[in-house]
């Protein structure tokens, strides 16, 4: 594994607290304006589900993970343009959304102005009477300061526990 050096632990507040941003704005359902004040153009947005193999079965050669997401730009600027159309069904009624953030490790990147971004994560998603999921996950993040100072996501890969997604669907940003 390739060695990381940590941030000034003001860099590190920064990145902690446009996390904590990102995730009231989403809450907030704030699609547009997240994407566009918080995504690079050329942003990688990948979720993956592992299988869970044991160690000595040799039977498969193929990828153990799965993605259960993989977009661009182009992609996550469909999604929110589908959950502004209010055609979305799994947001009617409206889902309550919670996403807490622990763990958060930040390193200097390879280029100038980008961090590395590792974190643990857990969502809570509730909808109409009792439909309630949870999801954990782990983040490895990369956020990039731009030409106006502020740091923007251009590379997040999620690795969600679960085996199977027990929950209805992936339609948030995790």
């Amino acid at each position: 594994m390739e060695e990381l050096n940590p941030v000034t632990h003001e860099v590190y507040i920064e990145v902690q607290q446009r996390l904590f941003q990102e995730t009231r704005m989403l809450r907030e359902e704030r699609w547009r304006e997240w994407l566009e004040t918080m995504v690079e153009k050329d942003i990688v947005y990948r979720a993956i589900v592992s299988q869970l193999r044991f160690r000595k079965d040799n039977r498969y050669t193929g990828d153990k993970d799965v993605p259960s997401l993989d977009e661009n730009w182009a992609g996550l600027d469909r999604r929110v343009a589908q959950m502004e159309s209010g055609m979305q069904w799994t947001a009617d009624p409206a889902e309550r959304i919670r996403h807490f953030i622990t763990n958060l490790e930040v390193f200097e990147g390879k280029n100038p102005n980008e961090y590395v971004v590792y974190s643990n994560c857990q969502t809570v998603r509730n909808r109409r009477v009792y439909e309630e999921m949870t999801y954990c996950y782990g983040r490895n993040d990369v956020w990039r300061r731009g030409a106006d100072g502020k740091l923007r996501l251009t590379r997040r890969e999620v690795d969600v526990d679960e085996r199977f997604v027990s929950g209805k669907n992936h339609n948030f940003p995790m």
